[in-house]
């Protein structure tokens, strides 16, 4: 009876330990990767959390940190969580690029919300495209647009376009 009590008692801790705060305050993001495919994006999420959530989780299941990990992409919709576990998560963006004329244009995201915004930088964001082809940015906030050729094509001399074309101040064209 007393071990019931004890169990009880810690996970009620656990609870209030964990949802006191949001999203920000217990989940560190270390790294995350988008696969472009089509209008939809896959992002891999690489992260750590907080000794008191990772206890929470590891007592009671993943399930609990589906909200919180949802809440990173509140300005997407149809967000959906594949998979998660004390340092990884999958997380589905259908729709996230609209096709036009030829190209996917995938707006700026911005990781995290007014409500819940991301503490700190990105350490690691890799975009890959459904080719393979990755480019990566370092100590981000938010992702600038990018604009995916819809359709793979070569240049005059028979060799493949650069995967990221434009400058710092121009979205990304991303030409598989």
């Amino acid at each position: 009876m007393r071990s019931v009590c004890g169990v009880l008692a810690l996970a009620a801790l656990l609870t209030v330990a964990v949802h006191c705060g949001e999203a920000a305050d217990y989940i560190y993001v270390k790294e995350i990767t988008m696969h472009m495919s089509d209008g939809n994006a896959t992002f891999d999420l690489n992260y750590s959390l907080e000794t008191f959530a990772k206890l929470y989780v590891l007592a009671l299941g993943c399930r609990y940190l589906e909200t919180d990990l949802l809440s990173f992409f509140k300005g997407c919709g149809g967000v959906k969580l594949l998979r998660a576990n004390t340092n990884y998560a999958s997380v589905e963006v259908t729709n996230a690029g609209k096709y036009v004329e030829g190209r996917y244009l995938f707006d700026p995201l911005s990781i995290g919300s007014k409500e819940v915004p991301l503490r700190g930088t990105i350490p690691r964001f890799t975009v890959i495209s459904p080719e393979g082809r990755a480019c990566t940015f370092y100590n981000v906030t938010s992702l600038r647009s990018i604009v995916r050729e819809a359709k793979a094509f070569s240049n005059s001399s028979g060799s493949a376009e650069s995967p990221f074309n434009g400058s710092l101040n121009t979205p990304y064209v991303y030409s598989p």
